[in-house]
């Protein structure tokens, strides 16, 4: 989601620079002041490239078989992609609970890298994502909140929590010695988006706020 959102943006200032300095350009034997027609041409010109590589992947994808998303789920959560910026992801809880025993068999690193495909179980079928080890299931997600970059997978703490959170706070008992290592981490817990961003700088919030968060939404 950054990545395209820097890109729209590049291609906008470049669109503006023209303008904004006063270049002439000579047309039908007279100078005339203002950008070029093709400037903006170039910029619908990369929106619909890029619109068109989203829609291939997309296309691919739902070609895929269960493993095949999965290896994209786990390349996407090694990236810290988010549920909602997750292509794979959204293929694959699109399967519906039909895809869960084979999503479940797939889901054997003890990691930040299994995120999106235990959430995606949890998704398409609470009963599969139940009968995974507890400890698992409580390792994946901690390892996930702990090396996280930005921290929208996870909510905003004391105002609303994401399903990744939720899955933490489910745990219950079984988190809570998981997380509390966290209390101690003073890492930046950074936020992308208008809301977030402006919460982030507001409240600067850290790991352990996270944590501490979590925790208190599950009883002692």
């Amino acid at each position: 989601m950054i990545g395209w959102l820097s890109i729209v943006r590049r291609i906008r200032f470049a669109a503006l620079v023209p303008a904004a300095i006063g270049i002439l350009f000579f047309v039908d034997g007279g100078w005339s002041q203002g950008a070029p027609q093709t400037t903006a041409d170039q910029e619908a010109r990369e929106l619909r490239s890029l619109q068109e590589k989203r829609n291939e992947y997309e296309r691919q994808l739902r070609l895929m078989p269960i493993r095949g998303l999965a290896q994209r789920m786990e390349a996407d959560s090694e990236k810290g992609l988010e549920p909602f910026n997750s292509p794979a992801y959204r293929e694959a809880i699109s399967r519906g609970e039909g895809a869960s025993s084979e999503l479940k068999s797939t889901l054997t690193k003890e990691d930040r890298s299994s995120l999106l495909g235990l959430l995606a179980l949890r998704k398409v079928s609470p009963a599969e994502y139940s009968s995974l080890e507890p400890k698992f299931r409580v390792t994946v997600l901690t390892d996930a909140l702990k090396n996280s970059r930005y921290f929208n997978t996870w909510g905003i703490p004391n105002l609303y929590w994401e399903d990744a959170a939720k899955a933490i706070i489910d745990e219950k008992q079984e988190a809570v010695e998981a997380l509390k290592p966290l209390l101690k981490d003073t890492r930046p817990a950074l936020l992308f988006g208008s809301e977030g961003a402006t919460l982030y700088q507001q409240n600067h919030y850290q790991v352990k706020d996270y944590a501490s968060a979590l925790l208190e939404q599950i009883p002692q």
